[in-house]
């Protein structure tokens, strides 16, 4: 069977408290390790490939995240550099602000000697996020990643993910983005990330200036909320799914539900980055992120395969 393997952040999610003020919950965070924990509740194989504290946070972390389901053997302790935290705030509609403490922390330590030769076989995927990406030894080790997946055959998945206030500027975070466009075989974006990186607000050009940049990719998918989504080829034909009504508590972890349920459905369902063959999984994502807005916090409302199945 197959792996699917998350490299990058794993962090504390701080969630308010409801009706208490500057009151917050822990909860298992970070992009890369809620996909993770996505694709493992649907039944695949989720790895997460970075480096952790020695720390309580961490130790939480771990906890959580093998709970979940997730393969935890290639983590790295490290005992020199502290969990990243993000304290979120909702809004009334249950969407986010996040505020980041991730000062020389342990994912920002990850190094390229983490990354084995050995860790990918041909048919794995891997899925990175633009948060490793700042100026850092994680930065390097996500190229040794790529690489080595990519040589070995595997799906390179790429969530742009941004997150602008943890870059110095955010031209930076722009031209990194587009710099790591030219890896993966699939990109996901949000309709507000696809602003941000191409200046155009018209959709289907912003995509095509987007292919300029993405020369191995074969499928961009575009999350719009309540919109639902769309998936586009590079002859730019177009795929689309509407959102499943469901009652939004929070809405962390859903664009992360999303990419575990693409994944999912390519790496175990076998289903083809075609616009003949992906509307299964668009609509299988919907099912699945419409299960994840209705619970709190993002890694434990990661739907099991029978909460989306049961929506069909």
């Amino acid at each position: 069977m197959n792996k699917v393997v998350c490299i990058g952040e794993s962090l504390i999610d701080f969630m308010p408290v409801q009706g208490k003020t500057l009151a917050f919950e822990a909860k298992a965070g970070g992009a890369p390790a809620n996909v993770c924990a996505g694709v493992s509740r649907l039944g695949g194989k989720g790895y997460y490939l970075g480096r952790l504290s020695s720390d309580m946070f961490s130790r939480f972390l771990i906890d959580k995240m093998q709970k979940n389901g997730v393969n935890t053997d290639y983590v790295v302790i490290d005992d020199n550099h502290p969990t990243a935290l993000a304290f979120v705030a909702l809004n009334d509609k249950g969407d986010r602000e996040f505020s980041f403490y991730r000062n020389d922390t342990c994912d920002l330590a990850f190094d390229e000697s983490d990354v084995k030769e050995e860790i990918f076989d041909e048919g794995d995927a891997l899925h990175f996020c633009s948060v490793g990406l700042v100026e850092s030894h994680s930065k390097y080790a996500h190229i040794k990643a790529i690489k080595t997946a990519i040589a070995n055959g595997c799906i390179v998945s790429f969530d742009v993910n941004i997150r602008a206030n943890l870059w110095q500027r955010l031209q930076d975070c722009v031209d990194t983005v587009l710099e790591f466009c030219s890896y993966p075989d699939i990109i996901k974006v949000s309709e507000d990330e696809l602003i941000t990186l191409t200046g155009i607000e018209q959709e289907t050009e912003a995509i095509q200036k987007l292919w300029q940049y993405a020369s191995r990719c074969k499928m961009i998918f575009v999350t719009k909320g309540a919109q639902g989504c769309a998936a586009y080829d590079r002859e730019m034909n177009c795929k689309t799914a509407a959102i499943v009504k469901s009652k939004v508590v929070d809405t962390t972890g859903a664009g992360d539900c999303f990419s575990a349920s693409i994944l999912y459905n390519m790496v175990y369902r076998k289903v083809k980055p075609t616009v003949d063959e992906i509307g299964k999984a668009l609509d299988f994502a919907m099912r699945a992120c419409a299960v994840v807005v209705a619970g709190y916090g993002a890694m434990e409302s990661m739907p099991a395969l029978e909460q989306v199945i049961t929506k069909e």
